[in-house]
């Protein structure tokens, strides 16, 4: 079975690296840049959304609560350049999403595709 996932990222040479990456590893990927995107493409069905928590307008986090609600189904993960900061750690924490922490070694997106999501934070 396809994994499919939607890749959230403002930077267009961050979502080529997700899209290269997961492709490599047989998952089907789509591409936005904001969270509105996301929301409005997320209905035709997703295994996985990776957002960036910052973005312009609102939040990757923001994105992760709406689905939470919407698809509780739906694993979420995100990313951040300030993954040590606390407020976001525990909010991610709080939802019992996985933070991963830019820049990462693809190694760590290939991990995190691979385990059942989890609310850790990957440094």
């Amino acid at each position: 079975m396809t994994i499919r996932v939607l890749v959230v990222d403002e930077k267009e040479l961050m979502r080529k690296l997700c899209e290269t990456v997961l492709k490599q590893l047989g998952c089907e990927v789509t591409c936005v840049s904001t969270p509105d995107e996301a929301l409005d493409r997320v209905s035709i069905g997703f295994d996985w959304v990776l957002s960036d928590v910052h973005s312009p307008g609102k939040s990757g986090l923001w994105l992760a609560q709406q689905l939470r609600k919407l698809y509780p189904h739906l694993k979420v993960v995100l990313m951040s350049g300030n993954a040590s900061d606390e407020r976001i750690r525990k909010q991610a924490q709080g939802m019992g999403l996985s933070l991963l922490a830019k820049p990462f070694e693809i190694e760590q997106l290939v991990g995190i595709i691979r385990k059942p999501a989890t609310n850790a934070v990957v440094a």
